[in-house]
């Protein structure tokens, strides 16, 4: 996994979750010095209407323009290599009853069979920063991979990570493991120099646990893993993870496990 986002793509098909993920990803290009990559599949508008609203609201910002044909998720897959992309930013409806749109219906496969980091976000809202950073740490073991990846975010927007341990039982080899990975995940954002919080809450829904949080900090950002049920044995896109790119009106940066980081070294 990158920490260097040199590649970033954006999905655009001129609507306004489109808008809202363009925008924000040329804000992280221009933060991480980023190529900014815009691919357009769906001919929703003539090629021409989305140069000119592609113009409009890039803000000035470089692009590359790309156009795939086929099945929306599979262009931006299919494109996302092309590029050897770092990050993709795109936009989602979530489940109040837009999944007929693409951007809406897409974004699980997307997040799914990417194999760099995809950040997903509502269209209610274009965020402009990322200081409040919530990173959530269950007991999957994977579950830690994603810290060097929030540290390096944390660093480059000078925002404050809030460690948030969290777990659907309450028994003591549960909490014995919460213990265990969020002291590690101090240690990491300790050595960095990065400002932090801890809270614990174990016992419910691990969604509902992260989203409420994050809201009662108004927080920027939610850092999770794709998988967040050990129990099912894969990386694919598990129930927890599909919950919170559904409800979550925060945006969430979701992360594939990879095999060859399970780590044990207690310092990541």
């Amino acid at each position: 996994m990158s920490l260097s986002f040199k590649q970033i793509l954006v999905p655009f098909d001129g609507s306004e979750q489109s808008i809202v993920a363009l925008k924000s990803a040329v804000f992280f290009s221009q933060k991480y010095d980023a190529q900014l990559n815009v691919v357009h599949i769906e001919e929703i508008y003539p090629n021409d209407q989305i140069e000119k609203i592609l113009t409009m609201h890039a803000q000035g910002a470089p692009y590359k323009y790309m156009r795939k044909d086929g099945k929306p998720f599979k262009g931006i897959i299919e494109a996302s290599k092309e590029i050897n992309a770092d990050l993709i930013v795109m936009g989602t409806h979530g489940v109040s009853g837009f999944e007929e749109f693409w951007m809406g219906s897409n974004a699980h496969k997307v997040v799914n069979l990417s194999k760099c980091p995809v950040l997903t976000m509502r269209e209610n809202e274009i965020p402009n920063n990322f200081k409040k950073i919530v990173l959530p740490i269950d007991t999957s073991f994977e579950s830690r991979q994603k810290i060097p990846l929030a540290v390096n975010l944390a660093q480059k927007f000078g925002a404050t990570i809030h460690l948030l341990g969290v777990s659907v039982d309450k028994d003591k080899e549960s909490e014995h493991l919460i213990n265990t990975y969020t002291r590690q995940a101090i240690n990491n954002i300790e050595e960095n120099n990065v400002t932090y919080t801890l809270e614990k809450k174990l016992g419910e829904n691990i969604t509902n646990l992260t989203i409420d949080y994050a809201k009662s900090i108004d927080a920027d950002l939610i850092v999770i893993m794709t998988e967040q049920e050990p129990q099912l044995g894969s990386f694919f896109l598990g129930k927890f993870a599909q919950q919170m790119i559904n409800h979550s009106t925060i945006p969430v940066f979701s992360i594939m496990p990879r095999e060859d980081l399970m780590v044990t070294d207690a310092r990541l």
